[in-house]
């Protein structure tokens, strides 16, 4: 078992299964957080799917399904969503958020709704086993999404059978852990319906524990539906063939839409051309060396709430949020993992000269994460010591003056004392004192 080191995720389950299903982060897709008819912001049918990009490739002849959780639809159309938006050839499970019982829900297969009086977790995998069991006895190559809808809210009391609980745990926190370890049977009884040796497995967590029951050293909020580490770190375990030097883990830095590239690559189906957010996990499999990714993104967005969430940049030590409210807050992880003191309380000038410059390279590259155009420089001059630049001027952001002397590793910084003239549409911003040598300039566009 190869285990990515607790990986960044989006902080609910709706924003994590689009990631997982396109490879592509929340800004691309419009899913920033759980999906409601309020806030319109379903799947859309625009969006390339995993298993429609199995499909384009049919002649390496992979089947795919979808069995449990699917919430990235809500309203008319939803039962139907999984296989005509999401391009699953066969689903079965529920479409919605929340189940209100777990012994009583409402099952769609492939557009067609009943009432199941199965646990959810157990009729989930009932699905699944039956479908893969299918394929073994065709000689079928396959993939299979297997999401379940516990543990989650309502908190409650699974078959006696499949924890070690007792038939009514007292608290909500014993009927989580019993949801968990009903998860785990389960989750043991799919293992046995696969070939271990040709299967590759990957589990992975959406979402931090809920803060009704979750534990320290994290608190009601930093947990499920916060920025905060205990909201969007997850367990991320990799089991099969395709894992060399098992038992060992790994602390590259990996997100939820890595998963997306992984399955394709392990499956041997070639990637889209489409713009992807995704990195394939195969390196950290093989037990190679991985620096592809040096930073990881996140961010929680209601189409609702304009001042709800915000967006998250962190590196391999330091982490930068910046909340939608318009302020920011950093942490060292590596000697604050449970982020309890923030840098910048202090102000900005309170910083080690180390911690400022993580903290500008984050900010910095923060900005990269947008699908809105980078506006043209119109024009720029260097004359009687001054550095000068014009582009237009965007008016629903702060526009500073950025400078870096080495762009293979050097750090970017705001210009100080940078002068600004708006003009008509345009914005002209000029570093007072350019450095002598070679110098780099960009204009930062930054929002909450």
């Amino acid at each position: 078992t190869c285990i990515p080191s607790r990986p960044s995720d989006t902080l609910i389950c709706s924003p994590t299964r689009a990631c997982l299903l396109t490879g592509r982060l929340g800004f691309r897709t419009g899913v920033g957080e759980a999906v409601t008819v309020a806030a319109g912001n379903a799947l859309t049918a625009a969006e390339l799917t995993l298993p429609e990009v199995i499909a384009q490739n049919s002649a390496l002849g992979i089947r795919s399904a979808c069995f449990g959780k699917w919430h990235l639809s809500a309203g008319p159309g939803t039962a139907t969503a999984p296989n005509e938006i999401g391009g699953w050839p066969h689903y079965a499970g529920s479409t919605g958020g929340a189940l209100a019982s777990y012994t009583s829900w409402a099952k769609v297969v492939n557009g067609a709704s009943s009432t199941s009086t199965t646990y959810a977790t157990t009729d989930v995998v009932n699905d699944a086993v039956a479908w893969i069991n299918a394929r073994a006895a065709a000689g079928e190559k396959w993939v299979a999404w297997v999401a379940f809808n516990a543990p989650h809210t309502p908190f409650h009391n699974p078959p006696s059978t499949l924890h070690s609980y007792g038939a009514n745990p007292a608290t909500n926190r014993l009927k989580y852990e019993a949801a968990v370890e009903s998860m785990d049977t389960e989750i043991g009884r799919l293992l046995l319906a696969v070939n271990a040796g040709t299967t590759d497995v990957i589990f992975l967590g959406d979402n931090g524990t809920p803060g009704q029951v979750v534990q320290p050293p994290y608190t009601a909020a930093h947990a499920k539906d916060t920025l905060y580490e205990g909201g969007i770190r997850v367990p991320l375990i990799v089991r099969g063939p395709s894992v060399v030097a098992p038992g060992r883990t790994s602390s590259a830095l990996v997100h939820a839409v890595d998963v997306f590239s992984t399955v394709l690559e392990l499956a041997g189906v070639p990637l889209p051309t489409t713009t992807l957010d995704a990195r394939s996990l195969k390196p950290l499999l093989e037990n190679q060396t991985d620096t592809a990714r040096t930073q990881l993104y996140t961010e929680q967005f209601d189409q609702t709430a304009a001042t709800a969430g915000g967006r998250v940049l962190r590196d391999s030590r330091y982490k930068l949020i910046r909340f939608r409210t318009g302020t920011d807050e950093f942490y060292d992880l590596q000697t604050d993992p449970y982020e309890s003191a923030n840098l910048l309380a202090g102000g900005i000038g309170a910083m080690t000269a180390t911690q400022q410059s993580y903290y500008y390279r984050l900010r910095f590259n923060l900005g990269r994460y947008t699908t809105a155009a980078t506006p043209a420089v119109i024009g720029s001059s260097l004359a009687a010591g001054l550095f000068s630049v014009t582009t237009a001027r965007n008016a629903g952001a702060v526009q500073s003056l950025w400078r870096c002397t080495d762009l293979a590793g050097g750090f970017w910084v705001p210009v100080a004392g940078a002068g600004s003239v708006v003009s008509g549409a345009n914005i002209t911003l000029t570093d007072p004192a350019p450095p002598a040598g070679a110098g780099f300039f960009s204009v930062l566009a930054e929002t909450p």
